[in-house]
């Protein structure tokens, strides 16, 4: 199994489309894909397969319970 890097903010923003302004947002109220971000040191990342998972997830219109 090979381990794909962590997603920093401006990557998650540049995948999204939107401003990394709004990524941070995203983070700070825990909507969207904000709560799938976590602190590393003082840098927010995420995982990129919790990304995909939250993708397919919006794209196949289901909702979390």
């Amino acid at each position: 199994m090979t381990r794909r890097p962590l997603a920093t903010v401006p990557e998650i923003a540049a995948h999204y489309g939107v401003p990394q302004k709004t990524v941070h947002r995203w983070h700070q109220t825990q909507t969207g894909p904000g709560s799938l971000m976590f602190r590393v040191g003082r840098y927010l990342r995420a995982r990129w397969d919790d990304i995909d998972q939250y993708d397919a997830e919006q794209a196949g219109g289901q909702r979390a319970a």
